[in-house]
């Protein structure tokens, strides 16, 4: 699999359906999706099985998958206990039951089960829980209250694998096995899916498709993004980067955004900001090269002396990020115009106020916020704009879409009509190009992030990758992973997230970068694993 795909139900059922037609038989997907997922439960929660596993299964092709992990677990000699809502009603799912029975104990959990696995209903189900299976949901939670670890085939019964949406009555897992693709409703509630591990169940080339699906990247992807630093780089070979922004009393911003392009590997950092923000960025990031802002062209004095300074350093770097505390008023929308006109074809991250500014100058010229982009960086060979979701409402002049759908379209046009790749910071975090290509999802990060400074922390790592030759959306996504892989390892470190700040994130960069650079491998039947956000 040459990319990890997050589907709709619908996406998902029309990989079944290909890998079918291309001639795997619908029960073989079956046998394997229940034998990874019995696979995962013998390695991971080993200590627990000594207590037996309670099993509940539905009446449709998620049962079926329950009742292989059951006769896999059987077979290991594992005491099993399935509770049957239902009957099973599909062919792959009665043949999974006859074969499983006679390793099997049927009837209600006894209690004492310290795993219990819900295979009530799958990506078919949408809308309200039947009473079967709101009553077998209502002792799944019973079974979390008392301690249990839950473990969700595919997706928690009566989450909506598409929406997110969870009905009345769902019981949260603390992990979900997903089959061949991770399925959106999942990410998009992952404080009720819990843990992620996405399982191979023989789709093959099918789970590549093309029809709109999420991509999200995979470790060989940043193996090949990432450049790697040889052992006789200078400075000037590990890309040279200017950062705008620092308004009076808002250095923190460019302080942060310098700070995390130099943890990414830049060679050369100019922090260009207002006179009273340069010493603040001298003694805190004393690595960078600080520099005021150039005065407006009409009020510039003669060229060399302190008070100016011209915008010639541009010219000497491979990158640029604005935005960071570049404030709001007349000063720093002039700045940015004269940086949009002087910059040159060099890689260009939006962010912040320089956002707001491009809005303010579309509301005051009448025209639309993505053609003014287009027209302000069409000399930039490369645009990155990272805007989170007010930023991208003031953009469009109207509210973001509540629907995910509605958003990505509304995220995918404006990359489009602008000529920019946009990043949608949020919970996940999405990604359009200008081509009009597939949607990128990180899926990675925690609360820890949401906080002040953490977008410019973000601004700061993509400018640095773009000064070290990646391309936009590549950059975009390695930035936007080890941003929410070192929130990740921070939190875990931490033990929650109350007592940390970005100095924690800051400290787990180092750790993220390794698990970029150097993945490890996954046990035999995994794809890819996501922890759980709590």
């Amino acid at each position: 699999m040459n990319a990890r795909r997050v589907t709709t139900a619908a996406e998902a059922a029309a990989r079944d359906e290909a890998a079918i037609a291309a001639g795997a038989a619908s029960f073989d997907l079956l046998l394997h999706a229940g034998t990874n997922a019995a696979a995962v439960i013998l390695r991971d929660y080993a200590a627990q099985l000594s207590h037996g596993v309670a099993l509940f299964a539905g009446s449709g092709n998620n049962g079926g998958d329950a009742y292989v992990v059951a006769a896999q677990l059987a077979r290991a000699g594992v005491t099993v206990r399935v509770h049957a809502a239902g009957p099973p009603r599909t062919p792959d799912a009665r043949r999974a039951m006859q074969l499983a029975a006679p390793a099997l104990v049927f009837g209600p959990p006894g209690g004492h089960e310290r795993v219990v696995v819900d295979g009530l209903l799958g990506t078919g189900h949408c809308g309200l829980l039947r009473e079967a299976v709101l009553a077998a949901c209502r002792r799944l939670s019973l079974a979390r209250d008392g301690g249990a670890t839950i473990i969700a085939l595919d997706v928690p019964s009566g989450l909506d694998a598409t929406t997110g949406e969870i009905a009345d009555g769902s019981a949260a897992a603390h992990v979900t096995l997903c089959f061949g693709t991770i399925k959106r409703g999942v990410l998009l509630a992952r404080g009720h899916a819990g843990r992620i591990v996405l399982l191979d169940i023989g789709l093959a080339g099918a789970a590549d498709r093309d029809d709109g699906a999420w991509h999200m990247a995979n470790a060989a992807d940043f193996a090949r993004w990432l450049p790697p630093m040889a052992w006789n780089a200078h400075k000037g070979r590990r890309g040279r980067i200017a950062i705008v922004g620092g308004h009076e009393g808002m250095a923190g911003a460019v302080i942060l955004a310098t700070r995390a392009a130099l943890a990414a590997g830049a060679g050369l950092a100019h922090a260009i900001v207002d006179g009273p923000s340069v010493m603040a960025v001298q003694l805190t990031v004393p690595q960078a090269l600080a520099e005021r802002w150039p005065k407006p062209e009409a009020q510039s004095t003669e060229p060399g002396t302190e008070q100016d300074t011209d915008l010639a350093t541009l010219d000497r770097c491979d990158a640029v990020a604005i935005g960071p505390g570049l404030g709001r008023g007349a000063r720093s929308s002039q700045l940015l115009e004269r940086l949009m006109n002087e910059q040159g074809d060099r890689p260009l991250v939006l962010d912040a106020d320089a956002l707001w500014l491009v809005a303010a100058a579309a509301d005051a010229l009448g025209a639309d916020a993505a053609g003014l982009m287009r027209h302000w960086t069409r000399h930039s060979r490369a645009v990155v704009c990272t805007p989170h979701e007010g930023e991208f409402a003031r953009l469009r002049g109207a509210a973001v879409p509540t629907p995910w759908d509605a958003r990505v379209d509304a995220l995918r046009q404006f990359a489009v009509r602008g000529g920019v790749t946009m990043l949608l910071k949020g919970t996940p975090t999405l990604i359009a190009t200008p081509d009009d290509g597939p949607i990128t999802v990180v899926p990675h990060g925690t609360p820890l992030l949401a906080t002040g400074g953490s977008g410019d922390m973000l601004s700061g790592l993509i400018v640095a990758l773009l000064g070290q030759g990646l391309a936009p959306r590549e950059a975009a996504v390695c930035a936007a992973t080890v941003h929410g892989r070192a929130a990740e390892l921070a939190t875990a470190r931490l033990g929650g997230i109350r007592g940390g700040t970005l100095e924690a994130v800051f400290e787990s960069l180092p750790a993220a970068w390794r698990l970029l650079e150097h993945p490890g491998s996954f046990p035999s039947g995994v794809l890819a694993e996501l922890p759980s956000p709590a």
